[in-house]
């Protein structure tokens, strides 16, 4: 299959999805994949053609992105004066063209399969739009934040309807889809994590954060406001009532979501008793904080949009053979019962801190738990497994 796939993430690409089912198992199997994606500087004004495992890379101008340029330019008839359409690329010679979130060149996309003889499939692993508008409602965002949300669900409309089959990442966001009249083919495309077979020694983790309690808690992720990571503040001291524990925040891209968080714990009494990282973007450093972890916790609201998501910090919990505490949100849910790597609890404080420290209390549990997840990652969500649901979800496309 000849393969155009135009993502949200710039150049060079360190998403692990991508790169391994693309870059890497796609490549393996015969198939070409022709990359669009964002530049790493905002200020780059022209197209770079790079070369990545020999496929092709096209780093577009930062102006190629502009939402409302692009939808105007829809609109009208003229998307064609985006730059993607300046390239040597023959768009002709495609089997099927991908957007993974991008609405911009959602909109390139859908235009292509328009006119050309191409499968299209849209991608969708989080709902953006929604979460800025529901940001401004919390009052954790501004007014352009809410008029750029309803901007960005019109355009994912727009490309959806021009879509062969969609793609949400879990069965909650397909229902939550459906429920807001989508109406094309749908088709859940989850997503995974590398395998580590070898767990790395997570003690010069340790050392390097100077961490000295019995017990290390764990979150990875985004740091962002909608996340209320405040309440695992609350829940680690309850468990501190039994167990000495230290809670690890690895993560957050933006400082000053990091540093609101860092005042919450200072107000909570709790800081000398929580770490925060920053951003790691050494995978190396990454498993290692993992490994040390007795308990990886994922907490997310269920009353609002974020119950649609499907975590990778879950997966990547139980690939190291980490057991998860995580709230019962549809996806996590799904994946605790059938892999029987942790547990799904009530979005509550007693239910979060009873569940950490039954975990705590015994190290064959958490022995047990983690080599579950490990299973479970290993036969049901590593990368091969993936690169063949979408490889078949192509070929059905194609067949139509």
């Amino acid at each position: 299959m000849n393969i155009l796939l135009l993502t949200d993430w710039t150049y060079p690409c360190d998403h692990q999805f991508l790169t391994n089912v693309y870059a890497e198992n796609f490549v393996k199997r015969g198939h070409d994949v022709t990359w669009v994606m964002r530049p790493d500087d905002p200020n780059q004004t022209c197209t770079e053609h790079q070369t990545w495992n020999h496929s092709d890379v096209y780093v577009l101008p930062t102006t190629a992105f502009n939402p409302v340029r692009n939808y105007l330019r829809y609109r009208t008839g003229r998307i064609t004066e985006n730059a993607l359409f300046s390239t040597d690329i023959d768009f002709a010679d495609f089997d099927v063209v991908h957007v993974r979130n991008d609405l911009p060149m959602g909109l390139a996309a859908a235009h292509i399969a328009n006119t050309r003889d191409v499968a299209f499939a849209h991608q969708i692993s989080h709902l953006k739009a929604e979460t800025l508008v529901e940001g401004y409602h919390e009052g954790f965002e501004n007014r352009a934040a809410w008029v750029k949300g309803h901007l960005g669900q019109r355009l994912r409309r727009t490309i959806a309807v021009n879509a062969d089959t969609v793609l949400p990442i879990s069965e909650a966001m397909k229902q939550y889809l459906s429920q807001s009249g989508y109406e094309m083919p749908m088709e859940v495309l989850p997503t995974g994590t590398e395998v580590i077979d070898e767990v790395p020694n997570g003690e010069p983790f340790r050392e390097a954060y100077g961490l000295k309690s019995e017990y290390l808690m764990l979150y990875m992720g985004t740091l962002t406001p909608l996340r209320r990571l405040d309440f695992l503040f609350d829940v680690l001291a309850e468990v501190n009532e039994k167990h000495d524990t230290e809670l690890v925040i690895a993560g957050g891209r933006f400082p000053e979501n990091r540093e609101r968080l860092q005042r919450l714990a200072s107000q909570s009494g709790m800081s000398s008793k929580i770490t925060f990282t920053g951003w790691i973007s050494d995978r190396n450093e990454l498993h290692r904080a993992v490994a040390a972890a007795d308990v990886g916790v994922s907490p997310l609201p269920t009353d609002g949009l974020l119950r649609t998501n499907a975590p990778i910090k879950t997966l990547e919990y139980m690939s190291l053979r980490t057991p998860v505490v995580a709230s019962a949100t549809p996806d996590q849910q799904s994946v605790l019962d059938a892999s029987g790597g942790g547990f799904a609890v009530n979005y509550t404080v007693p239910d979060f801190s009873v569940a950490v420290s039954k975990l705590l209390n015994s190290e064959e549990l958490r022995r047990k738990m983690g080599s579950r997840g490990h299973s479970y990652t290993t036969e049901q969500r590593n990368f091969e497994v993936l690169t063949e649901r979408t490889e078949k979800i192509y070929e059905r496309m194609i067949e139509q």
